[in-house]
């Protein structure tokens, strides 16, 4: 078959200009495309559904860990020769349609320095020949909807003072900073203000504020911490004693492909998140203000209506795995329900580290005010100049 298929290709359908990008509960549709140059004998096509939670680390002392946890396994065929003679194409496009509704319980999808939870959809053509089989996958996104409280959206402030020697001269460094709230959605903004006076002997040479996501891997009762910054600004500029910084609304963006706050239904892997406001002092010292801060993807009274989870449209779907049998050319055979056409398999399928899935959904879009009356205009948060400037003590 492998020569007189010319293209074998697996689309999924979605609204936002085929971003795969879905919520738990909600329908996925796609097709398998088989594009053939002349008669070509199939014997099945089948489609396969794969999530799973994979954690792993070595330790120098104790030696390797490793966790994982399985989301989805179903498969389905959507096409099968019913006798000994296979099935004939023609040449030309096939395309075979199929649906297949999430189940309500998985986590958001996520890629981390010791483990990862990854969602693929994978296509396979046998054909009558052994050995005979085409294969393509497709991976997505799987993006949990957790309402963000209100009691999330109110601000946080907190003062910091430092004495610094420097040979026989000493003084403070004081730094204040605000966030606007110590929560938010993915792709929405924060504003920091902050304020550093520097009355010591001591050069600050940059202020950063940042988001940290701070990820805790489980594993054959071990954990593993890791805090990566998933985003910042940085301003390098070089305050002397008796110099100032000021930020004003400076914006921050929460980044719209980090997971919620906890990573619900997966075991082995915690997430969390801070906001951390920092100055850096010549000579490796520093000095930062922390505010736990919590991720959500939906607002609080914007919840999404459960899914009927009785739908009959993949009633036979399990997370369980089972062996399969060889087919009839030596390819595994379908292990088949007793009362469907799903049938689960062991192929694991991991999103790749370096793949990018980008959404408009969070593209900037320039705003404009256009009020007639522009005295009794009372601007927003979000139309606030953002200022970054000295100050002189």
């Amino acid at each position: 078959m492998g020569s007189s298929v010319l293209n074998f290709g697996l689309a999924l359908e979605h609204d936002i200009d085929e971003q795969y990008q879905y919520t738990p509960g909600e329908v996925v549709r796609g097709n398998v495309n088989l594009e053939t140059n002349g008669r070509t004998a199939i014997r099945r096509i089948t489609i396969n559904i794969r999530g799973e939670g994979v954690v792993a680390w070595e330790d120098q002392v104790n030696g390797a860990f490793k966790a994982n946890e399985e989301y989805i396994n179903a498969s389905h065929v959507v096409e099968e020769s019913q006798g000994k003679e296979p099935i004939m194409l023609e040449k030309g496009n096939h395309q075979f349609d199929f649906e297949y509704r999430l189940p309500d319980n998985l986590p958001s999808s996520f890629i981390g320095k010791f483990g990862s939870v990854t969602y693929v959809f994978k296509a396979s053509a046998y054909g009558d020949r052994p050995g005979d089989t085409s294969l393509i996958s497709e991976p997505f996104l799987i993006l949990r909807s957790l309402p963000l409280p209100e009691r999330f959206r109110h601000g946080a402030s907190a003062k910091l003072e430092k004495r610094i020697w420097k040979k026989l001269s000493s003084g403070k460094v004081k730094l204040s900073a605000s966030i606007n709230r110590v929560g938010g959605t993915q792709g929405e903004d924060l504003f920091i203000n902050a304020e550093v006076a520097n009355r010591s002997p001591a050069r600050i040479t940059a202020m950063q504020t940042s988001i940290i996501m701070n990820t805790l891997y489980h594993a054959q009762n071990r954990a593993i911490p890791f805090r990566q910054i998933v985003n910042k600004r940085r301003d390098e500029y070089e305050l002397l004693r008796g110099d100032g910084r000021r930020w004003q609304n400076v914006r921050l963006s929460i980044p719209p492909y980090i997971p919620e706050t906890r990573l619900e239904y997966c075991d082995i892997i915690e997430v969390s998140y801070t906001l951390q406001f920092r100055i850096e002092i010549a000579g490796g010292k520093e000095m930062k203000i922390e505010f736990p801060f919590m991720v959500g993807s939906m607002q609080e009274g914007h919840e999404i209506v459960s899914r009927n989870k009785n739908s009959i449209m993949n009633r036979q779907w399990t997370l369980s795995s089972k062996e399969l049998q060889m087919g009839p050319a030596g390819d595994p055979a379908p292990d088949y329900d007793h009362d469907g056409d799903w049938y689960h398999e062991n192929v694991p399928e991991l999103r790749p580290e370096d793949s990018k899935v980008t959404n408009p959904l969070f593209q900037d879009h320039d705003k404009k005010i256009t009020h007639k009356n522009i005295e009794n205009f009372q601007p927003t948060l979000d139309e606030l100049p953002e200022v970054i400037e000295n100050t002189k003590l």
